[in-house]
C-alpha cells in the first residue's frame, strides 16, 4: 500500500510527528511505501533548521526521508507565515504548496492525518 502523511501538529505542542514518524517507520518495515510526507500549519516548523530539536523529531524525519527516498515537503504559505523560508529550511526538506498535497492524494491510496 502506498501511504501519504499529512502532518499538522507542531513538534513541541503536540505528539502528531513522533507518531506519524512511528507509523511511516513501521509502515515501511511492514512492505508499505511512504511517498511524501506534507507538514502543514504549525508542523512546518519541524523543518526549521534554526528551530530547537530537543525531541529529533527534525532529526528522525531528516533521517528517515534520505533513507527511504520520501520527500519531506513544508508548505511555503504555513512557512513564510511562522518565519520558514529557504534559507532556514533544513537539510532534506523542502518548501511548495499545495499542489503537492493534492498530488499526494491522488497518488496515495491512503493519506493519513496526524
Amino acid at each position: 500500500m502506498r501511504f501519504g502523511l499529512l502532518i499538522q501538529g507542531g513538534a513541541l505542542a503536540t505528539g502528531a510527528a513522533p507518531t506519524a514518524l512511528g507509523f511511516a517507520q513501521a509502515a515501511v518495515e511492514a512492505g508499505h511505501e511512504v511517498r511524501r510526507v506534507f507538514f502543514y500549519k504549525d508542523a512546518v516548523a519541524i523543518g526549521n533548521r534554526f528551530a530547537a530539536d530537543e525531541r529529533g523529531v527534525r532529526a528522525g524525519w531528516a533521517e528517515f526521508g534520505k533513507r527511504h527516498d520520501v520527500e519531506l515537503v513544508l508548505c511555503v504559505g504555513s512557512a513564510q507565515r511562522r518565519g520558514v523560508v529557504e534559507e532556514t529550511v533544513a537539510e532534506g526538506f523542502q518548501l511548495a504548496g499545495l499542489g503537492l498535497l493534492v498530488e499526494a492524494m491522488i497518488e496515495a491510496d491512503r493519506l493519513i492525518s496526524f
